[in-house]
């Protein structure tokens, strides 16, 4: 058995000494480069030879075709009203290749980052893993996650260029601790301004915590200086290009989003039940709860902490980085279980999956005998009995009523009101008070089918829900709020693979 085990090492040491080298790596990367171009060519929704009018394939979605018509300006040299709706960094990099590859301009970008992505990867393993078991590791995650991957990297997004350098930020956190450093952090949140200007914020504590560790406070003033200057020129740069085509700041689509969507409208509480519990609650989407879908998420508690055990103070602002992208999104209105897949929007926060499933490995495999990280296993296990029977329950609330309204609201929010028999499209048609409503700000909907149910926000208050005058319905509404129960409900650890 000894001589077995000595043997294993031996078999190890020697595919680390072979993968470490500079042509395998190579070969590797053209691996993952052969199986991008399979995955891309493949795959169900690539719009093939047809040309992006015909709308066929990721180019009948809309915000694929904002960012191909946006290229296409860009690669004519226009920025204008019709043309320029999300930002324009990731639309530039398809600009590059649109006349040359007028159906597949973001083939190239997108296959570079996400080769980007993987040698960044590559780099946070190596910090911890050997060279065989971080090609294993990345085998394994490939494999086990080729739909997200599908999702976030093979149609094109504009997150995609955020993840290279929200990746390549943790990267120079915990590998560099000189000036250049910080402004390297400056020069890449500078570019994801341009290219998602809310992404850019979460740059925030690597920013503040490289600036801080410097050595002395000449230095720390003078990289500062240039790092917010850096920064600064990026966002006035925007704000001019704003200006220039629209008259003002913020171009309506931000306007829009922060007006008709916005943030923070649900209870935070409930918000994290339904994209990591379960889904079923109001939305009935069942499988989309992302503890169940990606079960080793329970490994990422003693994971983080393994990290700060490891790096200290830069494995908490990398850590609050990803606890702060994550919060963004996790309270964006439209951030919801019936969006998550159907509508793709998991691409959101997907990026951060990397550090997090290479912390747990690390944890899994080198941070056992930790005291503290055995410690964070039990608060795991704590919070997987948790999980496991958590469930918001409707409550019904006794309030007036009558045929096709809701005479009395009660103040509680979030608040679901039923119309039973009547179709989910005439949710467009309610009025709180004669207000039009607006789904994500003021209410969300399901869309599995279901009779028409609507769960209020926060934001969506007033006395009387009624629909429109020319809109006729026929039930009576039942009306409730929501209280939390735990009962352990097992069929959640074998959610269905949609």
């Amino acid at each position: 058995m000894k001589a077995a085990v000595e043997r294993g090492r031996e078999w190890r040491d020697r595919a680390d000494c072979l993968l470490a080298r500079r042509g395998a790596q190579g070969a590797l990367l053209a691996l993952v480069a052969a199986l991008y171009v399979v995955a891309y060519f493949v795959d169900p929704l690539n719009p093939g030879s047809a040309p992006a009018a015909a709308r066929e394939g990721w180019w009948s979605w809309a915000d694929q075709t904002k960012y191909y018509e946006s290229a296409l300006a860009l690669a004519h040299g226009r920025i204008d009203r019709e043309s320029y709706y999300y930002p324009l960094g990731y639309p530039a990099l398809g600009a590059l290749f649109v006349r040359a590859m007028p159906v597949h301009p973001f083939f190239w970008p997108d296959m570079a980052l996400t080769l980007g992505a993987a040698v960044l990867a590559w780099k946070l393993a190596r910090r911890w893993f050997g060279a065989l078991a971080t090609v294993l590791i990345g085998v394994g995650f490939v494999a086990t996650h080729a739909a997200l991957l599908r999702l976030t990297m093979v149609i094109p997004w504009n997150t995609l260029p955020v993840q290279v350098a929200l990746l390549g930020g943790i990267w120079l956190v915990l590998t560099r601790r000189d000036g250049q450093a910080l402004g390297g952090l400056a020069l890449v949140a500078a570019f994801t301004y341009f290219t998602r200007p809310s992404d850019a914020a979460c740059f925030g504590p690597l920013l503040v915590f490289a600036t801080l560790r410097l050595p002395t406070w000449r230095a720390r003033l003078g990289w500062g200086t240039l790092g917010v200057a850096v920064v600064a020129a990026s966002v006035a740069a925007v704000a001019w290009i704003n200006w220039r085509t629209f008259g003002q700041w913020r171009t309506p689509y931000e306007e829009g989003t922060f007006a008709n969507i916005g943030f923070f409208s649900y209870p935070v509480s409930h918000k994290l039940y339904s994209l990591f519990i379960d889904g079923e609650t109001f939305f009935g989407e069942y499988g989309t709860a992302l503890l169940w879908r990606y079960p080793w998420l329970f490994l990422a508690i003693p994971g983080a902490v393994f990290w700060i055990c490891r790096d200290g103070w830069a494995a908490v602002a990398c850590l609050a980085t990803i606890t702060l992208n994550l919060a963004l999104y996790v309270n964006y209105n439209d951030f919801v279980p019936s969006s998550l897949y159907r509508f793709s929007l998991i691409h959101y926060i997907s990026w951060a999956f990397v550090p997090l499933a290479i912390a747990a490995a690390a944890a899994v495999t080198l941070g056992w005998r930790d005291r503290e990280v055995r410690g964070a296993a039990w608060a795991m296990v704590g919070i997987f009995v948790l999980a496991v029977g958590l469930k918001l329950k409707e409550r019904p609330l006794r309030t007036e009523v009558a045929s096709a309204e809701v005479r009395e609201l009660p103040a509680a929010r979030p608040l679901w009101v039923k119309f039973p028999g009547e179709k989910i499209e005439v949710a467009k048609t309610l009025r709180i008070d004669g207000r039009q409503l607006r789904e994500g700000a003021d209410y969300q909907i399901p869309y599995v089918p279901a009779d028409l149910r609507v769960m209020l926000s926060e934001v969506a208050t007033g006395r009387r829900l009624a629909p429109a005058e020319h809109q006729v319905l026929q039930a009576t509404p039942e009306v409730g709020d929501y209280v939390w129960s735990w009962w352990p409900r097992w069929r959640r650890l074998w959610p269905p693979r949609n």
